[in-house]
C-alpha cells in the first residue's frame, strides 16, 4: 500500500439546495484514491465554477510540493483549456506529482519513440485561408517525419472549417474510425484535436492511440490508469 500523501481537488457550482450531490462526488473520489493506494489525503474544494473564484485551487497549486499525487474526477477540473492543462501537466510532473482521475485515467508523458518504425497518421485542424495552406501544413509535418523520425506516414487528415465543435471535425471522426491502421497520431498542436480539455479527453478515449504534438514537443502515451466511464 502506498503511504504517500495525495491532494484531492473538486469544484461545484456553490448551490446549497442539494449539497448531497457534490458530497457524494467527493466521497467517490476519496474511495478512488483509496483504491489506487492513497490513504492520506487532503481535500481542496471550491464552490464556484469561475476560475478566478477558485481560491482552493490556487492554494493547492501553491502547496503542491507537499504531495506526490493530485486526484480528481476528470482533467477538466484542473483546467478548461487544453494548452493550459498541458502546461500544468508538465509543471506538476517536474515536481514529481502524478495526476489521477476517475473518468480520464492519467496522462503518461514519455520520451517520443522517434527511432521506432511506427505507423503514423497526421491530423490538422484550421482555416483554409489560402489555396496551399493545408498542403503547407502537411509538408511541415511530413518533413518532420522524414528528417527527425523513423516513422512511416500512412494517412493525412485535415478539417478546414476551424471550428472544433461536435459534428464539425468530420475528418477527425474518420481518423477515429480508421484507428486500427495506425500506431500513433501526429499533430502540430494538441489544440488541433480540441482546445477544450474535456473534449480533448473524450476524443483521446475514442482514438485510443498515442499522440505527439510538434508545438508542445510532447509525446502523450495512451494509458488510462483509471476507470473511464463512457
Amino acid at each position: 500500500m502506498n503511504e504517500s500523501k495525495a491532494a484531492i481537488y473538486h469544484f461545484t457550482d456553490g448551490g446549497s439546495i442539494r449539497p448531497i450531490v457534490y458530497e457524494k462526488e467527493v466521497d467517490r473520489i476519496r474511495k478512488f484514491a483509496l483504491n489506487i493506494g492513497f490513504t492520506d489525503t487532503d481535500l481542496y474544494l471550491d464552490k464556484s465554477l469561475r476560475k478566478k473564484d477558485q481560491l482552493q485551487l490556487q492554494a493547492l497549486l501553491q502547496s503542491i510540493g507537499n504531495y506526490e499525487a493530485l486526484i480528481m474526477k476528470d482533467f477538466y477540473h484542473l483546467r478548461k483549456n487544453t494548452g493550459a492543462f498541458m502546461n500544468d501537466l508538465i509543471a506538476l510532473g517536474s515536481k514529481g506529482v502524478n495526476i489521477y482521475t476517475i473518468e480520464d485515467g492519467n496522462f503518461l508523458l514519455e520520451k517520443a519513440p522517434f527511432e521506432q518504425p511506427l505507423r503514423v497518421a497526421i491530423y490538422y485542424c484550421g482555416l483554409e485561408i489560402i489555396g496551399r495552406s493545408i498542403e503547407l501544413q502537411f509538408e511541415i509535418m511530413e518533413y518532420f517525419i522524414q528528417t527527425c523520425t523513423n516513422w512511416k506516414l500512412i494517412d493525412k487528415y485535415a478539417d478546414t472549417s476551424g471550428n472544433r465543435i461536435d459534428g464539425n471535425q468530420k475528418q477527425l471522426q474518420e481518423l477515429i474510425r480508421n484507428r486500427d491502421k495506425y500506431d500513433m497520431v501526429l499533430v502540430q498542436s494538441f489544440n488541433d484535436i480540441h482546445w477544450r480539455t474535456a473534449k480533448f479527453c473524450k476524443v483521446r478515449h475514442q482514438l485510443q492511440k498515442d499522440i505527439y504534438s510538434m508545438h508542445e514537443d510532447m509525446y502523450l502515451r495512451y494509458g488510462q490508469g483509471g476507470n473511464h466511464e463512457e
